[in-house]
């Protein structure tokens, strides 16, 4: 069971679950095709700098994995949930009556493909989360809670 569900109070219900969006996965599957051509060359330096890219993709690329399968970012009828990680867990509850502003950051690539990141500020504290999809989404389904 997830650590949303184990962590819901009596008659609080989901109203919304934000996914991670998958440009998390562009940069990594660029750096292993790029190793992957660069170490067919027949020149020892650009073979190894294949095989250094090839080993970055797949670290950026497990990172990322990782990051998508640990996410979870819910509003409910009494509270904003975001959780991040799988070993170790960095999780913000926010009471809605508490939320004091919730900003949306996109580049012209998010704005395009329809991700951004969030950034919850409640008393002086600020929390942000990264390639959500469907930001606006997610806010609107905050305000809609907090009336």
């Amino acid at each position: 069971m997830s650590y949303i569900q184990n962590n819901l109070q009596a008659g609080e219900e989901i109203k919304y679950k934000a996914n991670i969006h998958w440009y998390i996965f562009v940069y990594p599957i660029i750096l292993l095709l790029l190793g992957a051509f660069f170490s067919c060359a027949q020149t020892s330096i650009i073979y190894y700098i294949g095989l250094l890219l090839l080993l970055l993709g797949l670290f950026h690329l497990t990172k990322r994995i990782l990051l998508k399968v640990g996410a979870e970012y819910v509003v409910t009828n009494k509270k904003v949930i975001l959780k991040s990680g799988i070993l170790s867990r960095d999780a913000l509850e926010l009471i809605l009556s508490k939320c004091e502003g919730v900003r949306i950051n996109q580049s012209i690539m998010g704005r395009i493909l329809g991700f951004g990141s969030i950034i919850v500020t409640t008393g002086g504290a600020t929390n942000k989360f990264n390639f959500i999809a469907n930001p606006i989404k997610f806010r609107n389904e905050i305000n809609a809670q907090i009336q």
